[in-house]
């Protein structure tokens, strides 16, 4: 449908401040059904063009490629935008990592995985990784928890009262069967709480299966039903936050380690001496050194509370941003921990864990733009009857991880190599 042209008034009006910018979707919409047409695609189109028409006269710049890598993320018959005061898009290489081979509960055979990232020799580097990996016969992954949750803080009149309601909903009896029916039927259920108390205020963890999706907005609704639910049954309770901190949302913390959030992953690769011989001219030795030594004993020593690892957060960071993952949950993500030992055969026994990994395979930014192509790269972009996909796509991020770990621990246990190598990748100067 042709945009009806009235772009330039409506930048005017930006700059006049008869309008605010966040409703030009919403002025442009009604001006188009007066004519008769119905189209919030194109409405949503003409405001991210007016918006950065309208910057761009701001800053006396121009950004013809925000404009060009423009996104519809706009919900069609809910006049939502997607996100607020769009200009356009941004842009990020995507590359690959694979072919790898896994043996998962879930994700099972060879996946090619895509990374967005600017960063050169990340990819490279991962697919070292990765072809150590392959000729070690590949990687073996469960997942050992599966929940997200929200921990709204409640207070009461005093510390005896927060002490019965902790103990009340710790039981597991009556209140929390009630807190179970505040869920709205639907793909999301509660499935466990911890209450925990400080003075009058309790922190109420609710843990929830969201199925497919990484359900951060879902959480967030059930709680709040059920925390209504309590104060309807429970007097005195006043809701102080809907998020108190105990979550914990996109921090780093040890409770998620503990008690779960997002996907608990483990990972396991027995690295034949002659493969890290032969990829790495290093020794299985001299990589358990380097693990014990830099990532266990370095991180104890800076303080790190759940980051026991080398660079897990490199492969995470550009997963999310291929696949339309909450790139604030890297943080969480990224928490990981790597074990390596010798076993009775002298070889290399790799062992991962990534216990909080939000992954999704539906809903927020993985409907939009190439988001959706890179979770069908991998297999996970359809909508499946076993609810699964989303535990798929946590196993094969444990695997590009691994890959880039072993990597890396692999390349600092043969000196300089690292800086060679990036040296050499990134700005294309020879040793």
């Amino acid at each position: 449908m042709k945009s009806i042209p009235c772009e330039n008034k409506y930048v005017e009006m930006l700059k006049s401040e008869k309008i605010k910018a966040y409703q030009l979707e919403s002025v442009i919409y009604a001006e188009m059904q007066k004519l008769g047409k119905n189209d919030w695609s194109d409405a949503c189109k003409q405001a991210s063009e007016a918006r950065l028409e309208w910057i761009e006269s701001k800053t006396q710049h121009k950004y013809p490629g925000i404009k060009k890598c423009y996104m519809p993320t706009e919900l069609e018959g809910s006049q939502l935008t997607g996100i607020e005061n769009k200009l356009g898009g941004a842009s990020i290489p995507i590359g690959f990592s694979g072919p790898i081979k896994i043996t998962g509960e879930y994700a099972k055979g060879e996946f090619f995985v895509p990374m967005a990232t600017n960063e050169a020799a990340l990819i490279a580097g991962n697919n070292r990784g990765v072809q150590a990996i392959n000729l070690s016969g590949g990687i073996n992954t469960v997942i050992t928890k599966n929940c997200m949750t929200r921990a709204p803080v409640v207070e009461l009149g005093s510390i005896g009262k927060a002490k019965e309601l902790v103990e009340e909903i710790n039981k597991k009896a009556e209140l929390y069967e009630e807190m179970k029916k505040a869920v709205e039927p639907g793909f999301t259920k509660l499935i466990d709480v911890n209450a925990f108390q400080m003075g009058r205020r309790v922190w109420i963890r609710n843990v929830f299966d969201t199925s497919n999706a990484m359900g951060m907005n879902a959480v967030t609704k059930h709680s709040a039903a059920i925390i209504k639910k309590i104060q309807e049954l429970r007097k005195g309770v006043k809701l102080i936050a809907l998020s108190g901190n105990m979550c914990t949302d996109k921090k780093a913390s040890h409770v998620n380690v503990l008690l779960g959030k997002g996907k608990a992953v483990e990972g396991e690769v027995v690295f034949p001496r002659e493969v890290i011989e032969k990829v790495w001219k290093t020794t299985p030795e001299a990589m358990i050194k380097v693990n014990d030594i830099k990532n266990w004993q370095g991180s104890a020593l800076s303080g790190t509370i759940t980051g026991f690892n080398a660079n897990a957060a490199n492969p995470i960071a550009a997963f999310f941003a291929a696949t339309g993952q909450d790139l604030a949950h890297v943080a969480t993500s990224s928490t990981c921990f790597n074990v390596l030992e010798i076993d009775e055969n002298k070889n290399l026994r790799y062992n991962i864990s990534l216990p909080n990994l939000e992954v999704g395979s539906l809903g927020g930014g993985m409907f939009f733009g190439t988001a959706k192509e890179c979770l069908s790269m991998i297999g996970c972009s359809d909508k499946d009857d076993g609810q699964t996909n989303a535990k798929k796509v946590a196993e094969i991020l444990t695997a590009v991880v691994a890959a880039q770990e072993i990597n890396l621990l692999g390349a600092l246990a043969n000196e300089f190599e690292l800086a060679e190598s990036h040296v050499k990748l990134a700005r294309g100067e020879k040793k």
